[in-house]
C-alpha cells in the first residue's frame, strides 16, 4: 500500500515537472516571436552595443552550463562533451537576447514624438522567414536616431494609402534613449 503511494506521488512530481518544463519553454517561444515582431518596427541608436551585450552574456551563461557540468559530471567524461555545453549555451544567451534592447525600446518609458520624413519604396520589401519576403519595403528615415528603417508592407496597402504628390510620410514613433518604435505612419503631402 505505502510503495503505491509513493509511486504515485512520484509520478505527480514527474507531471508537475514535465508540465513546468513545456511551460517555461512556451513562456520562451512566446518572447522570442513578440520581441521578433517588435524588431520589426524598431530601430537602435548607432552606439547600442547589441552584439557586444549578446555575445558577452552568451559567454557567461556558457561558462556557467559548462561549469555546472564540469563540476556535475565525473572526471570520465570527454572536454568534447564539456566545450558543446559550452556552445549551446553560448547560442541560447545570443538567441534569448537579441532583440532584448528592441524590448526596451518598446517597454521603457520615452517621449511619443510626431515628425514627418522622407521615405522610399523597394520591391521587393524584408524578409519575413527564411524563404519569403514581404511584398514591398517602406524605407523610412527615422529623425531620432538618424538611421533608415525598412516597413513590410504591399501594393495593395501603398495603392490604398499613398495617393499621387504624396512624397512624405507622417510618423508617430516612441523614443527612449535606446531608439525608436515606429507607432504608426500616414502619406502626406509636403
Amino acid at each position: 500500500m505505502k510503495m503505491t503511494a509513493y509511486l504515485f506521488e512520484n509520478k505527480k512530481k514527474t507531471y508537475l515537472a514535465i508540465a513546468l518544463v513545456f511551460f517555461v519553454l512556451g513562456l520562451w517561444i512566446f518572447y522570442m516571436l513578440w520581441a521578433s515582431r517588435i524588431g520589426m518596427r524598431t530601430v537602435l541608436m548607432t552606439s547600442v552595443p547589441v552584439w557586444l551585450t549578446c555575445i558577452t552574456a552568451g559567454s557567461v551563461l556558457g561558462l556557467c552550463i559548462a561549469g555546472r557540468v564540469t563540476w556535475s559530471r565525473p572526471s570520465g567524461k570527454k572536454p568534447k562533451y564539456i566545450i558543446e555545453c559550452f556552445f549551446g549555451g553560448l547560442s541560447l544567451g545570443i538567441v534569448t537576447l537579441l532583440n532584448v534592447y528592441d524590448v526596451c525600446v518598446y517597454l521603457l518609458p520615452g517621449q511619443i514624438i510626431h515628425y514627418q520624413s522622407e521615405y522610399e519604396i523597394k520591391f521587393p520589401g524584408p524578409a519575413v522567414g527564411k524563404y519569403s519576403h514581404c511584398e514591398a519595403g517602406l524605407w523610412i528615415k527615422d529623425i531620432h536616431t538618424q538611421r533608415w528603417l525598412e516597413l513590410c508592407t504591399n501594393s495593395q496597402e501603398l495603392y490604398l494609402q499613398r495617393k499621387p504628390g504624396m512624397n512624405r510620410v507622417q510618423v508617430t514613433a516612441r523614443t527612449n534613449r535606446f531608439g525608436s518604435y515606429i507607432m504608426e505612419y500616414q502619406f502626406v503631402t509636403l
